[in-house]
C-alpha cells in the first residue's frame, strides 16, 4: 500500500517560491512542479494558523472543529487552546482505528499528545521543554542526538519577544535559529520513519512563518529558510520514492503596509472602557519604555531563558493587552492578533459580560456599521472587505463559542490587538481623547503578515505530472484517505483533489453509524471516546 508524507511549510506562498524556482533556487520544489502537481491552497476564513493547520488535519471547517485562534474564544482570558479542545477526530485517529500507523512531528495544536499507533511529538502551544509532549512517553528520552536526534521544541508567546528582539538586533542569528529548528524536525522525522512501521507521515516546518512574520524587508534571509525546508523535502523524496507526497501550507504571507488597531477603535467609539487613560496607563509606559531600550535588554539580558521560566511565562501570558480592558463597562473587544473577531461581552454567556440578551443583535449592528465606516485617511478609501457574522462562517451549530463578528481587511492592512496612544514616549504625556486608529508597522508589529492562498504541491505515483490544481485546506484528509482507500465519514467538508490523480482513487464516502459498525466492539469504544473528548 502507498505511504503518504505530508510536509508542512508554514505560510508557505507561491508569491516566493515560483521566483526563486525559476532562479533555480529550490530545486526539489522544481522537480515536484515538473513532474507533479501545484497550485493554492485555500486557507479557512480568518487565514491564521490555529483554525487552518486544524482544518489541514480534520478535513473539517472551523465551524465544526471548534479551533478559532490560539486562545480560547468562550473566555476572556489569554487561555490556549490545545488538542482537548478539538472537537472533531485528526487524520491519525482514523488512521489508527484502520491500524494505519502514523507519525506526527510538530505540528501545530497537537498538545497534549493523543494515543495513536505510531508516534507524535507535539509543535506550536507545547507549553514548555518539561511538559509530556510526545506519544508514547518514553519517547522524549531518545530525543537526543546520540539516538533519534535533539528536537527543537517551539512554543507560542512567551518566545515572540526574544525573536522579536533578535529579528530587529541580530536577524542573520534569528534566521540560524530557525534553520536549526528546520534542520531538527527533518533529522527526528527521517529517524522515526527508519525506526516505526508506518503508512502516513506528517511533519511541519514552522520557521518560514516566523521569518516572514519577522524579516519581511530580507528576503536573502528567507530565502535560506525556503532552502532549508527544500533541502528536507528533496532528502524524503530520496529516501521514499514510492510515496506520495503532499506539501501544503496553511495561509499565503505578504506585507501589510498599515496596522489596524482594532481595540483603539473601539475605545473610541465607546464599545470598549480601559481600568485607566490608556495615554497614561502603567502598561502604556512599560510598552514604550520596552520599545525604547530593546537594544540594551536584548544585549545583556538571557530573554529566552526568562521567558520559558514557570514565573516568565506566567506573567506573560496573564498581562497581555485585555489586563486594561474595564470589562465591568466593555460591551465588545477585539479577542487576539490572529483571530480578525469581535467578542460581544454577553451577561448569559459570560460571567464579565454586561450585555442584554434582547441588546445583542442590535449591538453586533451597530459594531458592523462602525466597521465599515474605517477609513485610511491618506487615500480617504474603506479599509474593511467584508463584515460576517459568526454563523454566516461557522454555521449555526457551531462548537467552543465562536467570536460574534468575523472581518477581512483589503489586501495591505493587517490587524492589531494593542491598546496604546502612539510609537513615541511623548505620546504618554499628551492629552488625547482618541487614539490612533491607523499606522504603518511599528516595534509591537509584524513585517509580514498573511494572506488567504498558501501553497498546494503533490508528488508521486499516480499524480499527474506538471498539473497545476487549486485546492482548500478541508481537502487534504479526504485525499489521503481516498490514496489508502479509507471510507471518508459523512460529515467531512472537504472532497477528493481528483484533478491531480492520473487515475482517480475512489472517494467512498460512509455515514459515521456505518463505520462503528464496522470496528470491532473495543475499536468502537474508543472511536466514541475520540468523538466526544
Amino acid at each position: 500500500m502507498t505511504k503518504i508524507i505530508i510536509i508542512g511549510v508554514d505560510g508557505g506562498t507561491l508569491d516566493l517560491i515560483i521566483p526563486w524556482v525559476k532562479q533555480g533556487k529550490l530545486p526539489n520544489f522544481a522537480k515536484i512542479i515538473k513532474d507533479g502537481v501545484h497550485g493554492k491552497l485555500r486557507s479557512t476564513t480568518p487565514h491564521y494558523s490555529a483554525p487552518a493547520w486544524v482544518s489541514i488535519v480534520t478535513g473539517v471547517h472551523p465551524g465544526k472543529h471548534g479551533i478559532y485562534d490560539f486562545f480560547h474564544t468562550d473566555c476572556f482570558t489569554k487561555k490556549l487552546v490545545s488538542s482537548k479542545y478539538r472537537k472533531a477526530p485528526a487524520i491519525w485517529n482514523y488512521l489508527t482505528e484502520k491500524d494505519f500507523g502514523s507519525i506526527v512531528v510538530n505540528v501545530p495544536g497537537t498538545y497534549p499528545p493523543e494515543k495513536i499507533k505510531g508516534a507524535m511529538i507535539t509543535g506550536l502551544l507545547t507549553p514548555s521543554p518539561e511538559s509530556d509532549f510526545t506519544y508514547p512517553k518514553e519517547l522524549k528520552k531518545e530525543l537526543v542526538d546520540e539516538k533519534i536526534g535533539r528536537f527543537e521544541l517551539e512554543q507560542v508567546e512567551v518566545d515572540d519577544i526574544p525573536k522579536i528582539l533578535t529579528a530587529k538586533y541580530a536577524p542573520e542569528k534569528l534566521a540560524e535559529q530557525v534553520n536549526i529548528i528546520t534542520e531538527s524536525h527533518g533529522i527526528v522525522t527521517l529517524n522515526l520513519m527508519k525506526k516505526i512501521d508506518w503508512k502516513f507521515t506528517m511533519v511541519v516546518f514552522r520557521g518560514t512563518d516566523d521569518i516572514q512574520h519577522l524579516l519581511w524587508n530580507r528576503p536573502d534571509l528567507i530565502l535560506s529558510c525556503y532552502q532549508k525546508a527544500d533541502e528536507y523535502i528533496g532528502k524524503m523524496i530520496e529516501k521514499y520514492p514510492d510515496a506520495n507526497f503532499i506539501i501544503v501550507s496553511d495561509h499565503g504571507f505578504g506585507k501589510p503596509d498599515k496596522y489596524f488597531y482594532v481595540n483603539n477603535a473601539l475605545y473610541n467609539a465607546g464599545f470598549l472602557k480601559t481600568n485607566s487613560n490608556p495615554s497614561h496607563s502603567l502598561n502604556t509606559l512599560i510598552t514604550l519604555l520596552f520599545d525604547r531600550f530593546s537594544k540594551i535588554i536584548f544585549h545583556i539580558i538571557p530573554m529566552q531563558k526568562i521567558v520559558r521560566s514557570k514565573i516568565g511565562r506566567k506573567f506573560i501570558l496573564s498581562s497581555g493587552f485585555n489586563s486594561s480592558i474595564d470589562f465591568s463597562k466593555t460591551s465588545a473587544f477585539y479577542h487576539s492578533i490572529c483571530s480578525r473577531g469581535i467578542r460581544i461581552t454577553l451577561k448569559s454567556k459570560y460571567k464579565q459580560g454586561i450585555v442584554d440578551e434582547k441588546d445583542y443583535e442590535k449591538l453586533r449592528k451597530e459594531i458592523i456599521d462602525f466597521l465599515e465606516t474605517i477609513k485610511d485617511s491618506d487615500t480617504g478609501e474603506k479599509i474593511v472587505k467584508k463584515i460576517y457574522k459568526s454563523e454566516e462562517i461557522y454555521g449555526k451549530n457551531a462548537v467552543n463559542d465562536p467570536l460574534d463578528i468575523i472581518f477581512d481587511l483589503k489586501e495591505n492592512y493587517g490587524a492589531q490587538e494593542l491598546i496604546k496612544p502612539g510609537d513615541s514616549l511623548k505620546s504618554f504625556f499628551e492629552e488625547t481623547k482618541t487614539l490612533p486608529v491607523l499606522s504603518k508597522p511599528g516595534f509591537y508589529d509584524w513585517d509580514g503578515d498573511h494572506k488567504p492562498d498558501g501553497i498546494l504541491f503533490m508528488y508521486g505515483k499516480n499524480i499527474k505530472p506538471g498539473k497545476q490544481v487549486d485546492a482548500s485546506v478541508v481537502d487534504i484528509v479526504p485525499t489521503v484517505l481516498s490514496i489508502l482507500n479509507v471510507p471518508v465519514p459523512d460529515y467531512i467538508d472537504g472532497k477528493l483533489i481528483e484533478d491531480a490523480f492520473i487515475k482517480k482513487p475512489e472517494f467512498k464516502k460512509i455515514k459515521i453509524e456505518q463505520e462503528k459498525q464496522m470496528l470491532k466492539a473495543s475499536e468502537i469504544k474508543k472511536l466514541q471516546k475520540i468523538l466526544t473528548s
